[in-house]
C-alpha cells in the first residue's frame, strides 16, 4: 500500500513586523506622556494645615538643611543675592518671591533671607509648606 506523502510548511514568525510594532507603541507612549516639573533642590518642607496652592512664579529661593541657598534651582552666596534680587526686580520686574526652607534650618537664617529680599525691593514673599 503507497502512503501520500504529506508536505509540511516550515512555519515562522517573522520578527521585522513585531519590532516595528513595538516601536511604534514606545514612540507612542513617550509622545502621549506627560513630564511633571518637580523642583531639582530637595528641601523638606515643614506641614501646615491652612496653606494654599500659589501658582508657579519666576522666583523660588530654596534653604537647604546645611544652610546652601538656590535661587531657581542655581547655587548662590548669601553676599550676592541682594544684588541679583534688585537686579531681577527692576530689570524684570519680578516682585513676588517664595521661600522654601528645609524645616531644620535655623529660624535667624530664614527671616535673613526674607530681610534681604524686602530690601531688594521685592514686596511679596511668601513661605512654602506642604500639607
Amino acid at each position: 500500500m503507497k502512503f501520500k506523502t504529506r508536505f509540511t510548511s516550515d512555519v515562522r514568525v517573522e520578527m521585522t513586523p513585531m519590532i516595528d510594532v513595538v516601536f511604534l507603541l514606545l514612540i507612542f507612549f513617550m509622545v502621549t506622556s506627560t513630564f511633571m516639573k518637580s523642583p531639582g533642590i530637595h528641601v523638606k518642607l515643614p506641614k501646615a494645615k491652612s496653606s494654599e496652592s500659589q501658582p508657579d512664579k519666576d522666583l523660588v529661593i530654596s534653604i537647604k538643611k546645611d544652610g546652601s541657598i538656590y535661587l531657581n534651582e542655581k547655587k548662590i552666596a548669601k553676599r550676592n543675592l541682594f544684588q541679583t534680587l534688585r537686579w531681577l526686580n527692576k530689570s524684570k520686574k519680578r516682585d513676588f518671591l517664595i521661600v522654601r526652607g528645609d524645616n531644620m534650618i535655623n529660624y535667624g537664617m530664614l527671616i535673613e533671607i526674607m530681610d534681604i529680599a524686602r530690601l531688594a525691593g521685592i514686596a511679596n514673599v511668601s513661605l512654602a509648606t506642604r500639607r
